[in-house]
């Protein structure tokens, strides 16, 4: 079996979860009998709201809207994100300043053109921040994200 053929037998797997699967060493194409074991183990516990529900549980609220809304985002991104989210009114964080928490917290160069992509959301999320709480409008992000997908 492919990976197309994957996609179709193990929905809601997607194609970006195969790839990683695979990018990670837990499964191999083609897939062997176990491989095709554990998709399907995953398959079942991904269509199953209850079991996506208790593995949620562990996140703490915060976490879960942003990975909901932001699902692309790492800890990195999510950091920054929440750093820029949590200023105080009239306050800033030069990217030159986020880039130098960046490189103490994380021990790592992160691309400036990163940090200001992810500083534009926050600061859009900030402007929306007015009329609505700012975890309505990313509750409302993800849910629009999600019917997006959904009607491709």
């Amino acid at each position: 079996m492919d990976l197309e053929g994957a996609l179709n037998k193990f929905r809601p797997i997607s194609r970006e979860v195969l790839e990683r699967l695979v990018e990670d060493g837990i499964i191999a194409v083609p897939f062997s009998e176990q491989d095709r074991n554990v998709l399907t183990a995953l398959s079942l516990i991904w269509k199953d709201e209850w079991y996506v529900a208790q593995m949620n549980k562990s996140f703490k609220p915060d976490k879960r809207v942003m990975m909901l809304a932001f699902p692309d985002f790492g800890k990195i991104e999510r950091y920054i994100l929440s750093s820029y989210l949590n200023l105080k009114p009239g306050m800033k964080i030069s990217i030159k300043k986020m880039a130098s928490r960046i490189q103490m917290y994380f021990k790592l160069d992160y691309p400036v053109f990163k940090i200001r992509r992810v500083r534009q959301i926050a600061y859009n999320l900030r402007r929306h921040e007015r009329r609505n709480t700012r975890k309505q409008v990313i509750i409302q992000l993800a849910l629009f994200r999600e019917a997006e997908e959904q009607s491709r």
